[in-house]
């Protein structure tokens, strides 16, 4: 074999087909996708299986073995909800293919990734290329856009990798580190009493909007920490409910809080923040708080001198002809539980872009998927270095 050629057929035929399995979540609909795609794992040559737990399924190939790799190609299977319909200018599971543009819920987030995972497998499959080393595990699971539960029963189970690349909407900038969440509710207690005589009472609603407006202060405050790939944390109030009736003071008050942390920031001290804020608005307003964790996935960061970045780094390099761009993801993935919980050195890259993710008319343009296959193809080659490696082209 001469050069590596992708299929670019292939990979926009799959990228369509599986925007039309709805997998929205919630409710969380992963099996018909991910049986779909261990379909094509086998056709590729990989053993495959679909891991079905709770309602819910992750799809695993190996070229060697199931338990462990020296590379693994993570994505997930799950989207967001398509919302309203009639807002979209295509179906949401129509896959439709307009000015060189593939639309459809999941098209950037991640389906995208998973069709160009595939056309770089099937590059070197149709190639002849015999996977070296350790091997390579392909895992799209279950749940990244809620829990991540489908990447924890993974891990769970003992998988361990040398090197992950995590497939994500990145417009291929290698990301090397992306912010934690917290989302945190905080429960305040006030005083019910008739509306008439609001002096009587407690009013919880006040308290909890006096609390909003001091995480918009916090998040000015700490808008001098930052960090050179991801910028400075953010802390938003993002949901407000209080009251029974709207003739009665408010005895109850919750206010949802959205917090997106660098990797040097940790859980306890975020919620110390919270406090801080939440015990003077007590004082003040004689109301009593309380804060519940809701979710909190950490930061993650790569050492930068990882093999793992390198052969990112030249493979964009090698397919794109520039210099890449070694970048902070803004948003959360499954890199979290990668880097923090199994130690494995992982890399986000992917076709797409955050800004196209979860919006109506989502896409990602079909030039972008052909790119993202090469590049991927090229990282497989750069970690498992096979007795025979092609050129790019």
């Amino acid at each position: 074999m001469g050069a590596l050629r992708v299929d670019e057929g292939y990979i926009v035929s799959m990228a369509s087909k599986l925007i039309s399995i709805n997998s929205e979540n919630p409710p969380g609909r992963e099996a018909e996708i991910a049986s779909f795609l261990a379909e094509r794992l086998s056709e590729l040559g990989l053993k495959a299986r679909v891991d079905a737990f709770d309602g819910r399924a992750n799809c695993i190939g190996a070229s060697k073995d199931f338990g462990g790799a020296d590379l693994l190609l993570l994505t997930h299977l799950d989207t967001v909800p398509a919302g309203e319909r009639r807002a979209w200018s295509t179906p949401p599971f129509g896959g439709v293919i307009r000015d060189g543009r593939l639309y459809g819920r999941g098209a950037a987030d991640a389906k995208g990734c998973i069709a160009s995972m595939l056309g770089a497998l099937k590059a070197l499959a149709d190639g002849g290329v015999e996977l070296g080393g350790g091997g390579l595990v392909f895992a799209a699971v279950a749940d990244e856009e809620a829990e991540s539960q489908g990447v924890r029963r993974l891990l769970g189970s003992g998988f361990r990798s040398r090197y992950a690349v995590v497939g994500e909407p990145t417009s291929f900038r290698v990301c090397v580190a992306h912010k934690g969440r917290l989302v945190a509710a905080v429960k305040i207690a006030g005083r019910c009493a008739h509306s008439s005589r609001p002096e009587l009472g407690v009013n919880a609603l006040y308290a909890a909007a006096e609390l909003a407006l001091g995480i918009e202060e916090l998040s000015k405050k700490i808008s001098g920490r930052r960090h050179p790939l991801l910028g400075s944390p953010i802390a938003s109030a993002t949901i407000l409910r209080a009251g029974e009736k709207d003739n009665m003071v408010p005895g109850w008050a919750e206010v949802i809080l959205d917090y997106r942390a660098l990797p040097d920031e940790d859980l306890s001290t975020i919620i110390d923040e919270f406090r801080r804020i939440a015990e003077e608005i007590d004082r003040r307003r004689k109301a009593r708080h309380e804060i519940l964790v809701l979710r909190w996935v950490p930061p993650s960061e790569t050492d930068p001198s990882s093999r793992i970045i390198e052969a990112a780094a030249e493979a964009v390099r090698t397919v794109l002809g520039r210099e890449p761009e070694i970048a902070g993801f803004q948003a959360t993935c499954d890199m979290s539980y990668l880097v923090n919980e199994a130690r494995i050195p992982s890399v986000i890259l992917g076709p797409g872009s955050l800004e196209q993710a979860h919006s109506v008319d989502e896409w990602v343009s079909v030039s972008e998927l052909i790119t993202a296959a090469k590049i991927y193809a090229l990282i497989i080659l750069g970690i498992l270095e096979p007795a025979y490696a092609p050129d790019s082209s």
